[in-house]
């Protein structure tokens, strides 16, 4: 320990000592004399702030992924809803926990294990929702200085070049207003043959939530959600605040503050609250005679099983009510509605959203196309 006297006339005490990385760092303490007395409450001062430091340089430098996501988890957690805290958590338990990256030093990480792991996934999706977590939560870890470099940056995705099929596929997941009027007749000769009056009345009661996803491009969890209270019949609107958390089974909020939005409702959507109205008992628009929202899953194998009993062409292991929001906005371009109303409309936050994975080319816009071609002028 050294100490040197100040202009002040005040005496400072100072000390170093060797990080794990070999640079030296100095501990300081200012007393009034440089008395025995002083010299000895120096020392004790400083030792145990040199013993603090050490601990603290030691913690930084050692800690477990597990230890610093612990951190991490106690403010991401608030910033996302309580649905998405659960899909999120149960990922991250995967890679703490299942392929036992939790007891490894953070520090000592290397990008060829992050990738390794990404690699195990077959989806595509997976790997990629995979490498956001990982990079943000590596961003946390470099900005509290327990790492000097994100390794989950390096981490590459191959990119995935869609066959012909699949785009066939990809293409076909909506339905044009005649096929889905197709879908309601044969959802109806379905109900009918139902083997009792409590299924039939399940099965109605599916059905007619399933038109109003249709007819409104309202995300399932929107719909199920959706509370008398929010319903004007008579002014042709419904307000969407909510959403159902399925995970969770209780009511959560919106996906996004863009998702909160008026729908102005068409005659048909009217009827369909009209008629749900009839038979509610409970807060809910659309739920069971039980009182409770209908499953996802529910709605989605009353989908296909009415797709095979109607013999439908086009793959009934493609339904699901999420192809109904697609339906509905692909018919809004196809109606020439503007982007933005249609964003407004369905509660897209980003116009990519809209532009990219909605706008496809159907047969009547390439029949269109013909018909446009076939009125110009001829070349001679």
């Amino acid at each position: 320990m050294y100490y040197k006297k100040l202009e002040s006339g005040k005496v400072r005490f100072f000390d170093t000592y060797q990080t794990l990385s070999g640079k030296r760092k100095q501990v300081t303490v200012t007393l009034d004399t440089a008395s025995a007395q002083s010299q000895r409450q120096a020392k004790n001062i400083i030792e145990h702030k040199l013993q603090a430091e050490r601990e603290a340089y030691d913690a930084l430098h050692n800690a477990t992924i597990a230890q610093v996501f612990d951190v991490y988890w106690e403010t991401r957690k608030r910033e996302i809803s309580a649905s998405y805290a659960f899909r999120e958590k149960g990922q991250f338990d995967t890679f703490l926990n299942d392929f036992d990256f939790g007891n490894k030093r953070i520090k000592a990480i290397s990008s060829m294990e992050l990738q390794k792991f990404v690699n195990f996934f077959d989806k595509p999706s997976t790997r990629l929702e995979f490498k956001r977590h990982l990079v943000q939560f590596f961003d946390f870890a470099f900005d509290l200085r327990y790492i000097d470099i994100n390794e989950a940056k390096r981490i590459r995705i191959p990119k995935v070049r869609q066959t012909i099929e699949q785009k066939e596929r990809h293409d076909l997941k909506f339905f044009t207003f005649e096929e889905f009027n197709e879908f309601v007749d044969s959802a109806k000769c379905y109900i009918a043959n139902l083997r009792s009056s409590y299924h039939r009345e399940l099965g109605y009661r599916r059905l007619l939530m399933l038109e109003f996803i249709f007819l409104t491009g309202c995300r399932y969890g929107e719909a199920a959600a959706l509370e008398w209270k929010n319903v004007d019949i008579l002014m042709r609107d419904i307000y969407i605040r909510q959403s159902w958390q399925i995970n969770l089974g209780k009511v959560g909020p919106t996906k996004n503050l863009q998702s909160v939005r008026h729908i102005a409702i068409d005659e048909r959507t009217a009827e369909i609250l009209e008629e749900m109205k009839a038979r509610s008992e409970c807060n809910f628009v659309f739920a069971t005679t039980h009182h409770q929202p209908f499953p996802n899953g529910a709605l989605n194998k009353f989908m296909k099983k009415v797709g095979e009993y109607g013999g439908m062409a086009k793959n009934p292991k493609d339904f699901s009510t999420h192809m109904l929001r697609h339906s509905h906005i692909t018919l809004l371009v196809l109606a020439g509605v503007p982007q933005k109303v249609i964003m407004d409309r369905v509660g897209h936050s980003n116009p990519r959203t809209t532009s990219e994975i909605y706008t496809h080319l159907i047969s009547s816009q390439k029949q269109q196309a013909v018909k446009v071609l076939n009125d110009l002028p001829r070349i001679a």
